[in-house]
């Protein structure tokens, strides 16, 4: 009995700690950027952060005091669900957590701000839109990191995020924002022994996640697959990128290698066979597309199968004519330094009309594969290059680019990579006519971690955005076939070698999200915008009001 009670108290002081709770709520945000762990935990993992800031702040702690102890809590979220870039580059996994965290510090530093300065009801409202208003500024700066989004959270769970179609990641992000302020306006009431309030407030929580649930399953148990269905063969290479990908293996045994897995598999039915980004490393002249080694092999083989087009990745350059306008990227050729070029990361199809179409990746890993901003920030590229990081930035190109099939019934939009996390950028796809999207990456630099599970989500949730058939290659894995609810329909699991045959539907029809992108992150900055502004008149009314 004396040992239970012990047991009880000390239980009591650690939810006391404000240090322990604000780890708390690191590890709860956390838990559901992990295959298997629950996600439920993000509905309330804001919960013990908020707790231990209205007692600092009844406490009357000092700025720098609250602003250490928000940052241990989002260091925690950070370096746990993210520590796996350390495999790929470990510059980039410290610069990642660290500045993520300090950038989601200043939002809450702001929101403190308006708290202190009108009340907790308003400052709820200001967190809200605040937070949402910067996980939209992250997916549309130079400076993209929006992997922590925390609609992204659900990704594994499709069920409960078919509305996605009408909101896009965002909506998620407001309903669990919503509703762990609920939650936490019942434990503020039961604090303060307001009873009454305590009743009101369950029925709202309830309500408020019951009915976004509820529609979920509606249109999960209605909804049916849109389009004419297509065939696919999706090859997952599985060639190394540390020892076999760009130095192991030549160009030619990497092609030996997909080229034999496509002839074992293929028959008539086929019509797309799908290769994952970088297939190709022969960095190819885009004016000599056609004269290349292994684009020629591609064209034989789609001559022997006439039906089929191949959609692969690869490194192009482009030459520019010495009077021809630079992009901000353009650097020196080496042996020539008359002459600029730029170094695209691509992809391109192959098809018996060899007109050759190529789209450049345009959403780049900040980096690894560009310099924010390169118009006033090149002199940092050699700064980069002694720290390991990248050798200059990539070119873009400022329009998704769509690839049109030999009969011209389907239109392929060819997400490379980082693309897969930007929904507003993958609509721009759609909006240009793509009624299949296939996903090609190379996940391998990651290693055997939870990135690779991670991006695979982010697929899911672009398929019910857009309700887009997905055809993934990744290749390492996992290589899959998405649904347009978001389903897993087959895959390739990691470190494996060998395709996938199956089918995927060319939807033609649009959603909500589709069309008008992301209008909750433009409503929540102008709201957040708002809160501000008010927060600020509040604070000059008091100052006035103590002068005088």
């Amino acid at each position: 009995m004396v040992f239970k009670t012990t047991s009880t108290m000390q239980l009591k002081n650690l939810f006391k700690s404000n240090l322990f709770l604000m780890f708390l709520s690191g590890l709860l945000l956390a838990l559901p950027w992990y295959e298997g762990l629950p996600s439920y935990t993000i509905f309330f993992a804001f919960v013990p952060l908020f707790v231990s800031y209205y007692r600092l702040v009844e406490q009357k702690a000092g700025f720098w005091k609250i602003f250490r102890y928000v940052y241990l809590s989002f260091f925690t979220w950070n370096i746990l669900a993210t520590w796996w870039i350390y495999n790929a580059t470990a510059i980039g996994a410290v610069l990642a957590v660290f500045i993520t965290a300090m950038l989601m510090t200043t939002v809450f530093s702001i929101y403190h701000f308006i708290h202190i300065n009108t009340s907790k009801t308003i400052g709820a409202f200001a967190f809200i839109t605040l937070w949402i208003a910067w996980e939209q500024f992250f997916h549309n700066s130079e400076i993209t990191w929006p992997w922590l989004t925390l609609g992204n959270s659900l990704g594994n769970h499709p069920m409960v995020i078919q509305w996605y179609e009408y909101t896009g990641v965002l909506g998620g992000s407001l309903w669990i924002l919503v509703v762990n302020f609920f939650i936490l306006s019942q434990i503020t009431a039961y604090r303060d022994r307001i009873y009454g309030r305590i009743a009101w407030f369950f029925s709202d929580v309830l309500l408020f996640f019951t009915i976004p649930f509820a529609l979920s399953l509606y249109i999960y148990f209605n909804h049916e697959e849109k389009g004419e269905k297509v065939n696919v063969l999706i090859v997952q290479p599985n060639i190394d990128p540390y020892n076999e990908k760009f130095s192991g293996l030549t160009n030619e045994q990497q092609m030996d290698i997909m080229l034999n897995l496509a002839e074992e598999n293929i028959d008539s039915t086929i019509r797309y066979v799908v290769c994952p980004e970088t297939a190709i490393d022969d960095r190819i002249w885009e004016h000599q597309l056609a004269d290349n080694e292994s684009v020629k092999r591609l064209k034989a083989f789609v001559d022997r199968h006439p039906r089929v087009m191949w959609i692969t990745g690869l490194v192009s350059l482009k030459l520019y004519e010495p009077n021809e306008p630079l992009s901000h990227t353009a650097r020196k050729l080496p042996y020539d330094e008359r002459y600029y070029y730029d170094r695209y990361n691509s992809a391109i199809q192959v098809d018996t009309l060899f007109n050759l179409p190529i789209y450049h990746k345009s959403k780049l890993v900040v980096g690894v594969e560009m310099m924010p901003y390169p118009q006033y920030l090149k002199f940092l590229e050699k700064l980069s290059i002694d720290l390991g990081g990248i050798t200059g930035s990539l070119g873009t190109q400022p329009y998704r680019g769509v690839f049109r099939s030999t009969d011209g019934k389907c239109g392929v939009g060819p997400i490379i990579c980082y693309e897969s996390v930007f929904g507003e950028y993958v609509a721009g796809y759609v909006q240009n006519g793509a009624n299949l999207l296939f996903v090609i990456t190379n996940d391998g630099w990651w290693g055997d971690t939870p990135g690779y599970r991670q991006h695979l989500s982010f697929s899911r949730i672009r398929a019910i955005e857009m309700r887009r058939s997905i055809a993934r290659s990744a290749n390492t894995g996992i290589s899959a076939i998405i649904n347009q609810r978001g389903e897993v329909v087959d895959s390739l699991g990691w470190w494996k070698r060998g395709v996938i045959k199956g089918s995927v539907y060319a939807n033609n029809d649009s959603t909500y999200y589709s069309r008008h992108g992301d209008y909750i992150g433009n409503i929540s900055a102008f709201m957040a915008l708002l809160s501000f502004a008010y927060g600020i008149s509040r604070f000059l009314m008091r100052r006035k009001e103590q002068e005088l």
